[in-house]
């Protein structure tokens, strides 16, 4: 999570946790790769040649997996509030969205699911747009007190 405060403008961005690096992402596909191939392998020799188009399906799968982590490794939302408006940029694959609102006509809602989780929404003429999506309750609940202080129909 950034935080950054310009003149007058607030802006917060979140990211999903990434705590593999790419040369780590290769070692641990490498690792879950090789064992698979090795049993294969040996249970080829023996005749049990069946078992490789399934050790070709768990690389498959494997491989999906990482290309999933991959092209979600970028993806943000970012907050950014200023005097005249109140900007939410999203990107998700590779695709950006920007949405910007009236900061005076904006409201914040925050509901508490049922699972535990706190969400997190905005609301301008009608239509809410969730916030927060890679944040854990805790930090939900500090940007709800900052956006409170930062919107201005929250501010006394």
């Amino acid at each position: 999570m950034l935080i950054l405060n310009l003149d007058n403008t607030f802006t917060v961005t979140f990211r999903p946790n990434s705590s593999l690096t790419a040369n780590s992402k290769l070692k641990v596909i490498l690792m879950l790769s090789i064992i698979p191939i090795l049993i294969g392998i040996g249970f080829s020799m023996i005749g049990v040649w069946l078992v490789m188009p399934f050790v070709g399906l768990e690389l498959a799968a494997l491989a999906y997996a990482f290309y999933y982590i991959n092209s979600h490794e970028n993806d943000y939302e970012s907050i950014t509030i200023d005097d005249e408006k109140l900007e939410i940029r999203t990107c998700y694959c590779g695709e950006v969205k920007v949405k910007v609102l009236n900061p005076y006509w904006t409201k914040l809602v925050q509901r508490d699911l049922a699972n535990g989780e706190l969400e997190l929404g905005l609301i301008s003429h009608g239509k809410e747009i969730l916030v927060g999506k890679y944040l854990t309750r805790e930090q939900r609940e500090t940007i709800a007190e900052q956006l409170k202080k930062r919107i201005p129909c929250f501010r006394v």
